[in-house]
């Protein structure tokens, strides 16, 4: 979780928002489902992949 909240905290502006976005954001290419519920079904790796694919200018 820490290092998701690290990868995205630019992105967000702060850390707390940045867990916002964690907590709350449904990822639509992964089934309109929060990073936090996917990090808990352990798939973190899948959001480290998405967060990935976006910063190289992919579509989420």
């Amino acid at each position: 979780m820490h290092d998701i909240i690290a990868r995205v905290t630019p992105w967000a502006g702060n850390e707390r928002a940045a867990y916002a976005w964690y907590c709350s954001q449904p990822l639509p290419s992964l089934g309109n489902v929060t990073a936090a519920k996917l990090v808990r079904a352990g798939k973190a790796e899948l959001v480290c992949d998405y967060l990935q694919r976006i910063s190289l200018g992919g579509f989420a």
